[in-house]
């Protein structure tokens, strides 16, 4: 049946400190993170309160929209999360670092009064 994919081995970690910085509980994350995903891709997700233990533990791994939505709400880049290079402790100095969403009025179509969340990059020394 060939290879399983590589996993990052910090991957669980990272997702327990991420928890941690927001200062959830695992219900409250699993609420967080189906409204945030909610709001980017319109669509229901179903999220049990014991996924997050899973994801936090090694169990499962995060699907990729799962991984976005984490990624937003730390405001920290996906590859950080992800990249084994990256060791817990750089990680959680990051959180809350990295990328800050702003809010821009949509530049195609200036009429109308819609605003959308842009990712702005944050560079280093800019904290």
């Amino acid at each position: 049946m060939g290879n399983p994919r590589h996993r990052p081995e910090l991957l669980a970690e990272k997702l327990l400190a991420i928890r941690e910085f927001l200062n959830l509980g695992q219900q409250e994350m699993a609420e967080t993170l189906k409204r945030e995903i909610i709001s980017h891709s319109r669509r229901e997700f179903q999220l049990h309160p014991g996924r997050i233990s899973e994801y936090e533990t090694g169990k499962r791994e995060p699907n990729l929209f799962m991984l976005i939505a984490y990624g937003r709400l730390a405001q920290v880049h996906l590859e950080s999360f992800a990249d084994d290079e990256i060791p817990i402790q750089e990680f959680q100095s990051l959180l809350g670092k990295e990328v800050c969403y702003v809010i821009s009025k949509d530049i195609e179509q200036p009429h109308v009064e819609q605003q959308k969340r842009k990712p702005v990059t944050l560079l280093r020394g800019a904290y």
